[in-house]
C-alpha cells in the first residue's frame, strides 16, 4: 500500500515520468535502404519533397529551391487518357536531360540506383537491370496518382 501511495504522489508531481510511454526513435533510412523500398514508399522518400505527397508538384523543396516541379497527377489526362509508362521511365532515368550547368534539377535516378547496386554486385548488366526495375517501380506508383480528366 505504501508503494502504491508513493507512485500516486509521484504521478501528481511528475505525471509524464510515471505514465510516459517510452518512444524509440528509428534511425533514418540510408540511401541503400530507401532504394529498395516499394514504389509508394520510395516515392515518398525520394520524390515527394519536390512533387508533393499527392504528386501535385507543390512540394516544399521545390518551393524552397524556387523551381516548378511538374504536376504528376495529370500525365495520363494530358496524353489522351493513357499513362505513358515507358516515356515516364525514360524521363526518370535519362541523365541526358540533366546537366550540372543548368539542366533539370531532378537527380539522375538511374545513376543513383546503379550506384546502390554497385555496392553488392559489380556486374554492369545486373546494375542496369536493378536501376531499370527501381525506375519501373517508381513509374508504376506515379501511375496510381493519376486523376481522371
Amino acid at each position: 500500500m505504501k508503494q502504491l501511495l508513493c507512485v500516486f504522489l509521484l504521478s501528481l508531481i511528475f505525471p509524464a515520468t510515471v505514465f510516459a510511454e517510452i518512444v524509440v526513435m528509428e534511425e533514418p533510412l540510408n540511401w541503400s535502404q530507401t532504394a529498395r523500398l516499394p514504389g509508394d514508399h520510395m516515392y515518398q522518400n525520394l520524390c515527394a519533397s519536390c512533387h508533393d505527397a499527392d504528386g501535385s508538384g507543390n512540394g516544399l523543396a521545390s518551393k524552397a529551391l524556387g523551381i516548378d516541379a511538374p504536376d504528376l497527377t495529370h500525365i495520363a489526362a494530358n496524353n489522351g487518357g493513357v499513362y505513358p509508362g515507358g516515356a515516364i521511365e525514360r524521363l526518370i532515368a535519362s541523365s541526358g536531360v540533366r546537366n550540372p550547368h543548368g539542366g533539370s534539377p531532378m537527380p539522375d535516378w538511374e545513376q543513383q540506383f546503379r550506384s546502390v547496386y554497385f555496392v553488392t554486385a559489380r556486374n554492369p548488366v545486373r546494375r542496369d537491370a536493378y536501376a531499370r526495375d527501381r525506375i519501373r517501380e517508381l513509374s508504376g506508383y506515379i501511375e496510381t496518382l493519376q486523376v481522371p480528366d
